[in-house]
């Protein structure tokens, strides 16, 4: 079992490290997530990222990447994915999660 912030959190099926944690962060943030225009929970949401990354993940160089291509946006209706945390205004998943992975990074090189 994967921690992250402390808590148990399924083991994804991700093989880069940096995209478990991404993983991890949206299934336990609590916030809600906008994809086509319908809600839903973060665990719901870090499922269905997993899903689409388990299909391309082979042509996923790095977190980066998989932030770009797979966690940023709608693959069909080329939407952006948005982002609704309780007391924050509502953000594209894009900007979260690239604000998520760097103080992820400064965490580690701070160790």
């Amino acid at each position: 079992m994967l921690l992250t912030f402390g808590l148990p959190t399924p083991a994804f099926a991700a093989e880069d490290p940096e995209v478990v944690y991404l993983l991890g962060w949206v299934a336990e943030s609590g916030c809600t997530f906008v994809r086509n225009g319908d809600e839903h929970p973060s665990a719901e949401a870090a499922e269905h990222l997993e899903m689409k990354y388990k299909r391309v993940r082979r042509w996923i160089d790095d977190a980066d990447e998989f932030i770009d291509r797979i966690a940023s946006g709608s693959s069909i209706s080329g939407r952006a994915y948005l982002v609704r945390c309780p007391g924050v205004a509502e953000q594209a998943s894009r900007d979260w999660l690239t604000r998520a992975l760097q103080q992820h990074r400064e965490l580690l090189t701070s160790q």
